[in-house]
């Protein structure tokens, strides 16, 4: 079985071919930068990645934390283990060293408005959508297009972040299509003929 290729578009514009260009030629090899000369090469090459828009939810004594996140990565699947960065500037981070129990809920098309809630400090995050607790206690979104949700296995600090591996006992497995970002947009998946 084979699956369908997919286009990325950006949210509210037409669809766009990856790949080779109409006429079918191969692009040239881009050129490439030394980040020791070109610091911001880094960030430009990580923003050029697709990735899925997520926000990780938490509650510790009561009050409930929640930030955006687009570096979460499958880790293990036995045991079910999954890994999300948080900056250590983050205003819930905190929060997130003393978690329990975590949810990571991938964003649907529809949700990019909550990517910018969770990112901005101050913001009433929990009122931008309904969060009912899930069975560990962990706030979850409803409507999302997966919700992973679990136990805190480890934390590990690297760099400027601080790694998260959670341990997932509870998945809310949605029918939605997801959010996507890339090249500081959101975008939408698109499927096109093979």
């Amino acid at each position: 079985m084979t699956a369908s290729p997919v286009t990325l578009t950006s949210v509210g514009t037409t669809a766009t071919s990856v790949g080779t260009d109409p006429a079918g030629t191969v692009p040239a090899a881009p050129p490439v930068t030394d980040i020791a000369a070109n610091p911001a090469a880094f960030r430009e090459g990580l923003a050029q990645m697709v990735t899925s828009v997520s926000v990780v939810t938490a509650e510790v004594d009561g009050a409930r934390y929640g930030f955006t996140a687009n570096s979460v990565t499958s880790v293990s699947m036995s045991p079910a283990l999954v890994l999300v960065c948080l900056a250590d500037t983050a205003e819930c981070h905190d929060a997130f060293l003393v978690a329990e129990t975590a949810s990571i809920n991938i964003l649907a098309a529809d949700q990019a408005h909550l990517s910018k809630v969770f990112a901005t400090r101050g913001a009433d995050k929990f009122a931008a959508a309904d969060f009912p607790a899930g069975p560990t206690g962990a706030p979850v979104l409803a409507g999302a297009t997966v919700a992973l949700e679990g136990r805190v296995h480890e934390r590990y600090t690297a760099g400027d972040h601080t790694v998260i591996l959670l341990e997932v006992e509870h998945v809310h497995l949605g029918e939605r299509e997801p959010l996507t970002y890339q090249g500081r947009m959101f975008r939408e998946l698109a499927q096109v003929a093979s």
